[in-house]
């Protein structure tokens, strides 16, 4: 947590008590349950978006997941769980599958958000996050038409839209439970990428931090994990990048639940020698 004469906190705003910051000071606990759609776009399309130190892995090449999320999150003491909206929020996070020194990994390009909390936590990690709309639907732990349960024919559906404009839409059909090869979240490590621009003169191009960094998650816990038939739709947008990703194959399709902490990030590389003007070094 920073510290100067009276305030404190992890993000700013700053404060006497760090109350005020965007986000707490971590460790950050978080439960969500998942749909998550396996698929395919153009190798080109993900390559375009990779950072330096990252390329696509020759067995999975354009291989991609699509998940829309329900989370809750606190810290140590919980106390966002009695004040329910500082706790609770929806994303669709976008993950591809690449190679980092040839271990496979999976990279995240994009991801949307309704929470400015989440937001600033996202950006201290690396993740790229946006603030949008996402719904998915949800299960009320009790059998009803309006609750689907975890069954063979239940259906489970998210969409995910940016200042307005809807964005993708898909939904799992269950069959039954999945088998070890389901590419769910944390299955692999997720690496990012840390970037804070310079505001200094003649410095846009130095960034101030620029790091590929491996996400540390802790405790994680899984519940078992379901299959089903996918769909997947991506549609066109006049800013948003998700449409150079548009499918050219639909895998399969799982529903689940996990928790995990998050902490510290481990680095893998610094990346501000790359940024330096006239370096050579290439991805």
């Amino acid at each position: 947590m920073t510290h100067f004469t009276a305030a404190q906190g992890f993000m700013g705003p700053f404060s006497h008590d760090g109350r005020a910051s965007i986000a707490p000071n971590p460790p950050w606990h978080y439960a969500a349950d998942f749909i998550t759609i396996e698929c395919w776009s153009e190798p080109s399309a993900v390559e375009a978006l990779l950072p330096p130190g990252l390329s696509l892995h020759p067995d999975e090449r354009g291989l991609m997941t699509v998940s829309f999320v329900d989370w809750q999150a606190c810290t140590d003491t919980g106390g966002e769980l009695l004040d329910p909206i500082r706790a609770q929020y929806r994303e669709c996070i976008v993950l591809v599958s690449v190679q980092h020194e040839g271990k496979l990994m999976q990279y995240c390009p994009y991801i949307v958000v309704d929470q400015d909390t989440s937001l600033a936590r996202g950006w201290a990690l690396g993740y790229p996050k946006k603030i949008g709309s996402v719904w998915i639907t949800r299960s009320m732990g009790v059998p009803s038409i309006a609750s689907p349960r975890l069954e063979p024919g239940a259906t489970f559906a998210g969409t995910v839209a940016v200042k307005d404009r809807r964005l993708a839409e898909g939904h799992v059909k269950l069959s039954g439970p999945a088998d070890t090869s389901a590419v769910t979240f944390g299955s692999r490590p997720i690496v990012a990428l840390r970037h804070f621009p310079s505001m200094f003169e003649g410095q846009h191009d130095q960034p101030a931090v620029y790091e590929l960094v491996r996400l540390q998650a802790e405790n994680v816990q899984a519940s078992p994990v379901w299959k089903g038939d996918a769909a997947l739709t991506i549609f066109d947008s006049p800013t948003e990048p998700l449409a150079a990703l548009r499918p050219t194959r639909i895998g399969r399709g799982w529903r689940y639940s996990l928790a995990m902490t998050n902490r510290n990030n481990y680095l893998l590389r610094d990346l501000r020698s790359i940024a330096q003007p006239g370096s050579s070094e290439e991805k």
